[in-house]
């Protein structure tokens, strides 16, 4: 994993996967720390969907280019 500050993901494009097996690229719209110590990202995918996961479900995450 990439260890950077949580809300320094904000606005990067990410490729990232969760404990659960999901697998998403997309772009980082929001990270929220209000809940700590929980933090949600708030991403639009690939395909344009809205996915909301917390940090403690991240696997690993990486900073990708946009294609």
């Amino acid at each position: 994993m990439v260890f950077m500050e949580w809300m320094e993901w904000t606005g990067k494009h990410i490729f990232v996967r969760l404990n659960n097996g999901s697998i998403y690229s997309g772009d980082v719209i929001d990270v929220d720390d209000s809940s700590k110590p929980l933090i949600f990202f708030k991403i639009i995918d690939k395909f344009g969907n809205n996915v909301t996961f917390v940090q403690t479900e991240i696997l690993s995450i990486k900073e990708e280019e946009k294609r």
